[in-house]
C-alpha cells in the first residue's frame, strides 16, 4: 500500500508520555498512529459534519497549541489515511495538529483527564450495562478486539452523558489548542465572546436580584 509522510506538531509533555507508553508495549509508533487515524477519522468526520471553523477561530486554536510548546514529528501513514484526514480538515477548516494532539490525549486517557471530562475509567456493568461486549480470553484476540475500535467505550460514554462526540467535547481553557471545533463565542477578543460574557453576567445579575427579592419577602413575613 502506498504511504506518505505527514508532519505534525505535538505538545511536548504529551508526546514524551505517549512515546514512553508505546515503547513499554513494544508498539511501532507510526504503524499504530496510522491505524488509529484510519479508524478515528470517520468518527471525526461525523462529529464535524456541517461544522466549519471561522478563520479567527482556527487562528486562535493554532496559536493556543503553539503557546503550549510543541515538537515537530514526522509520521509515516498510508496515503489513503492521510487523504481521508486531509479531506475532513479541508471541509471543516480544522487545525490538523489539534486533532492529532486530541487523538493522542484520548488514546492515553489519563485519570486526570477522565476525571475532568467526567468519563469513566473502568468498564463495568453499572456504566456500560447495555454495551459491554464479550472479550476474548485469547490475549492476541483480545488485543485485536481493542485495536479495532480503541475509543469505543469512551465514545459511548461521551454520547450518552453529554449528547455529543468525543471530538466536540469541551476541554479546559488551557487545552484550547486541542480543539477540533469551537464557536466564536469561546474565542477571547471576538464580538461573539464579548456578547456571551455580557449575557452570562446578565444572567448572574438576574439571579442575584431574584435571591435578594426572595430574602426580602422572607424577612417581611
Amino acid at each position: 500500500m502506498s504511504q506518505t509522510k505527514i508532519t505534525v506538531k505535538i505538545y511536548e509533555p504529551l508526546l514524551r508520555d505517549f512515546d514512553r507508553q508505546i515503547d513499554k508495549l513494544f508498539i511501532k509508533r507510526d504503524a499504530f498512529l496510522n491505524a488509529m487515524i484510519q479508524e478515528e477519522v470517520r468518527h471525526l468526520a461525523n462529529d464535524m459534519e456541517g461544522k466549519r471553523l471561522t478563520t479567527t477561530t482556527k487562528r486562535y486554536i493554532a496559536g493556543e497549541l503553539k503557546r503550549l510548546g510543541t515538537t515537530q514529528v514526522n509520521v509515516v501513514v498510508d496515503k489513503s489515511t492521510a487523504d481521508a484526514l486531509n479531506a475532513v480538515v479541508e471541509t471543516s477548516n480544522m487545525v490538523r495538529d489539534a486533532f492529532m494532539n486530541r487523538l493522542i490525549m484520548l488514546l492515553r486517557s489519563s485519570s486526570q483527564l477522565l476525571g475532568y471530562l467526567e468519563l469513566p475509567e473502568f468498564i463495568n456493568g453499572s456504566n456500560f450495562e447495555s454495551y459491554v461486549e464479550p472479550m476474548p480470553t485469547s490475549p492476541m484476540k483480545a488485543m485485536e478486539a481493542v485495536h479495532a475500535d480503541p475509543l469505543f467505550y469512551l465514545r459511548v460514554a461521551c454520547e450518552e452523558r453529554f449528547k455529543t462526540g468525543l471530538y466536540l467535547l469541551d476541554l479546559p481553557q488551557k487545552l484550547a489548542g486541542f480543539s477540533c471545533y469551537l464557536e466564536e463565542s469561546r474565542v477571547p477578543g471576538t464580538q461573539a465572546y464579548e456578547q456571551m460574557q455580557k449575557d452570562v453576567q446578565a444572567m448572574l445579575d438576574e439571579l442575584v436580584d431574584l435571591e435578594a427579592d426572595a430574602f426580602q419577602k422572607s424577612e417581611t413575613k
